[in-house]
């Protein structure tokens, strides 16, 4: 199907047969899969890249032979290229959450923070970094949240002003 090119430009193809590559297949091949991003890229249209790339790193987070660390690499390339386009740092976040690593995801939201954006964004971050806190039972992480949005709001409130 690959060969096929009236099917080589629909991206849901590409990820797929990645899919297939890393979880169905018996021996798995992984190596595989992640060479088929650079051939995807270059058959789907520029468009439909990021999203494409993203979920490929998310299925090197969620497969079973995949690699996290992989996952990551693809993630900060992404949020580097695009560090405004907040479903990617949501995406981003959410697979550390589901990965376990609890620090990386503190500091993905510190991240977040500190990025210019819009009021009714920054209130949605803190809200999911206050219930991920809460959900982990850190008391002191919650307390630091409360602590880091009353002085993103004075921030906001200040500049505002002048």
């Amino acid at each position: 199907m690959i060969k096929n090119k009236s099917f080589t430009s629909d991206p849901t193809l590409w990820l797929s047969y990645a899919s297939f590559l890393m979880s169905t297949l018996s021996p798995p091949s992984p190596t595989r899969a992640r060479a088929l991003l650079q051939c995807a890229t270059q058959s789907v249209p520029s468009n439909l890249h990021r999203h494409l790339t993203s979920k490929f790193g998310a299925l090197e987070f969620k497969s079973p032979n995949g690699d996290a660390e992989r996952g990551r690499t693809i993630f900060e390339g992404l949020i580097s290229a695009w560090p405004k386009k907040g479903d990617l740092w949501d995406m981003y976040v959410e697979l550390e959450r589901a990965h376990g690593e609890k620090e990386n995801v503190r500091k993905l939201f510190e991240r977040m923070v500190k990025l210019g954006m819009k009021k009714r964004r920054a209130m949605l971050i803190f809200r999911r970094w206050l219930d991920f806190e809460e959900d982990v039972g850190n008391s002191k992480g919650a307390e630091r949240v409360k602590a880091l949005e009353s002085e993103w709001k004075e921030k906001k409130e200040g500049a505002e002003e002048a």
